[in-house]
């Protein structure tokens, strides 16, 4: 009998794949939460630019705006990119940035594009209120 050197058997392959398969299942949950994150981080940062722009206006026009595009911004609403740019409210996107008028003030909101069970909908409004719809609630969201 002769041993065929140099190669692997199926035994070998297949301990290969079940220690990948477990490699994977532990670190994909984690690597999706941390895009996420990145992603609320991106929706905090712009809803913080708009009530810049908005406490710009206030000072300019001695009242606030009542839409975006008062404050330079395509529409009603847009859409948040993944390299936290300004899209085209039509177009894909990580989150869709609106803005209501509320009694004299404003709150503007960021919805998720993408599925986030944890955090829901970001808002900030002129008082500097912070509110996260989801379950994490404001300290896991903000």
């Amino acid at each position: 009998m002769s041993r065929r050197d140099g190669g692997f058997t199926l035994v070998e392959i297949m301990m290969v794949l079940v220690i990948l398969s477990v490699l994977l299942m532990v670190s994909l949950p984690r690597y999706l939460e941390q895009v996420h994150r990145t992603y609320r981080a991106l929706a905090r940062a712009e809803l913080q630019k708009v009530v810049l722009r908005q406490e710009q206006f206030f000072i300019e026009q001695r009242s606030y705006a009542e839409n975006l595009q008062q404050l330079g911004y395509p529409g009603e609403s847009y859409v948040l990119a993944r390299d936290g740019n300004v899209l085209a409210a039509a177009r894909p996107g990580i989150y869709r940035i609106s803005m209501t008028p509320v009694g004299g003030s404003y709150q503007v909101t960021a919805f998720p594009l993408q599925r986030d069970s944890r955090c829901g909908n970001l808002s900030l409004d002129g008082l500097g209120i912070r509110r996260a719809s989801g379950p994490r609630g404001l300290a896991g969201c903000w």
